[in-house]
């Protein structure tokens, strides 16, 4: 907690110091005509063997497809518009162990999700004001949001600070594993997360970048999944997963980008993470795009992450009976992560396709696919694939 606070009194300090000795003559850029949007569709499979549903034990087979489409509209030289929907569907052969009978209901799932955003430029202040609003629903969750965000930009844009706030507030559907619906119950089903991020960003020179982010979430309410389950040493009989009702996250991240040749770019992130039911971790990425040609770019990744355990997690059978708070759920546990891919990114400079649409003009300006695979010391295997489409659409034409 003592470097979370170094951290992010070192970030306050830069901000005020950048802010005391910016330039006040620079404008920012005005909007352009060009509404922007981009097409993301991903699939997702897993396997392991320590599922949360079932204490820790038996089967976390789960496969996730996504569908998001993204549009900024500029409405004029200052003020856009930003829109966000999405859906996720999955299938979990985990959740299927909530109730005694096999291909229930709750082996599948979709969830619908969209939010709105409206942001307004002051240009000769370097000032860009937002908020938004989003709303989340699947079958035993619903969610509303809200946020609201300030960017300054300075020394004649080399220089950047913003801050973005955020609520959440959702409510669960109890749905409690079979055999123990008529014996357990919980306070509450709803949850509130405050989230609060500043950052930083800095230009040092024409090969380098840099930006430092502190962040703080505040959770409140019903943090356990009513459907886990959890076995003690003592007993056969189950009860349902039970944690604190408040928890406090903080990461620190720090990000390095260099331009190591004009076809080559080098890109670093480490973040430090701590939380207050016991969890410290470290992630470090490294991403290095290799432009072979002016419109072709291959993207090696690789990500690495440890943390510890939080002080509530134990194995299966690993928990004892005088205990108050527990989870059996690995993902609480101690772990070490490997993610490593690759991604392809076609921009010709003249896009990959023309054409008009309601007199406009209309571009597909890229393609990017990426493909990982992921593991980590629990068994836990998973295999990612992601498509990525961006189009441009001129308001004059």
């Amino acid at each position: 907690m003592q470097f979370n606070k170094i951290i992010f009194s070192s970030l306050l300090l830069l901000t005020i110091t950048q802010f005391a000795f910016g330039q006040d003559n620079y404008q920012m850029k005005a909007n352009t005509d060009e509404i922007e949007a981009n097409f993301l569709s991903s699939y997702y499979n897993q396997e392991g063997n320590n599922a949360a549903v079932t204490g820790g034990i038996g089967t976390e087979a789960l496969t996730d497809v996504a569908n998001i489409f993204v549009i900024n509209v500029p409405l004029d030289s200052t003020l856009s518009l930003s829109i966000t929907t999405g859906a996720d569907f999955y299938t979990s052969a985990s959740t299927d162990n909530i109730n005694s009978n096999v291909s229930s209901a709750s082996r599948k799932d979709l969830r619908i999700y969209s939010n709105i955003g409206v942001n307004k430029k002051k240009l000769k202040k370097g000032e860009t004001y937002g908020i938004k609003v989003g709303v989340s629903t699947e079958y035993d969750y619903k969610s509303i949001s809200g946020g609201l965000s300030y960017t300054k930009e300075f020394n004649e844009g080399n220089s950047e600070v913003s801050f973005t706030g955020q609520v959440f507030f959702d409510n669960w559907d109890l749905i409690f594993p079979s055999e123990l619906r008529r014996e357990v119950s919980l306070p509450s089903s709803d949850r509130q997360s405050y989230n609060g991020q500043l950052v930083f960003s800095q230009v040092i020179n024409k090969r380098m970048q840099m930006s430092i982010s502190a962040e703080a979430i505040l959770m409140k309410g019903l943090l356990s999944t009513p459907f886990h389950r959890v076995y003690f040493a003592e007993q056969t009989k189950a009860d349902i997963e039970r944690l604190p009702n408040s928890r406090l996250k903080i990461p620190v991240g720090l990000r390095l980008n260099y331009f190591a040749t004009d076809n080559i770019i080098i890109r670093s992130y480490y973040r430090y993470y701590n939380d207050d039911w016991g969890i410290n971790a470290h992630t470090a990425s490294l991403d290095i795009p290799i432009k072979l040609s002016p419109a072709l770019t291959v993207m090696p990744f690789y990500r690495y992450h440890t943390q510890t355990a939080a002080d509530y997690f134990a194995p299966f059978k690993e928990h004892s009976i005088t205990e108050t708070l527990y989870t059996s759920d690995f993902d609480l546990s101690a772990l070490s992560s490997h993610k490593v891919g690759v991604g392809i990114r076609i921009a010709p400079i003249y896009g990959l396709a023309r054409t008009k649409f309601f007199k406009r003009g209309f571009l597909i300006k890229y393609l990017e696919v990426r493909g990982a695979y992921y593991t980590r010391d629990t068994g836990l295997t998973g295999f990612s694939g992601s498509l990525n489409l961006g189009f441009t659409l001129n308001k004059k034409r």
